[in-house]
């Protein structure tokens, strides 16, 4: 089990390689997405809308580092919780990885 200092210093690593995507997920995803959009992926979808191309481009190329970097399904989630800030519960770390999975299709349809 990773110790509270390691956790730590994982969650500011990627808080600072990944921040474009913690923008963009935390920006919509923070604890009143239910009153502002409903579910998840209605959060996600008024995120696309309201990005510019460039921007999700980035997102996605950060997406797709973070989900080839963090294998391990738990590590993901926390990733996704701690230090990019959704304000998701994930009642499983597969959950979590078959969302960012979700989120990585709906940003690749959005740039084709």
């Amino acid at each position: 089990m990773m110790g509270e200092r390691t956790r730590r210093q994982l969650h500011e690593d990627i808080e600072k390689r990944f921040y474009p995507l913690g923008q963009f997920l935390g920006g919509y995803l923070h604890q009143d997405w239910p009153r502002s959009h409903g579910t998840p992926e209605q959060a996600i979808d008024k995120a696309i809308e309201e990005y510019p191309v460039e921007l999700r481009q980035e997102v996605q190329r950060k997406l797709k580092a973070l989900l080839t970097e963090l294998t391990d399904d738990w590590q993901l989630r926390d990733a996704l919780n701690r230090a990019l800030g959704v304000n998701v519960h994930f009642k499983t770390p597969q959950a979590a990885r078959a969302f960012a999975l979700d989120v990585e299709a709906r940003l690749l349809a959005s740039l084709s």
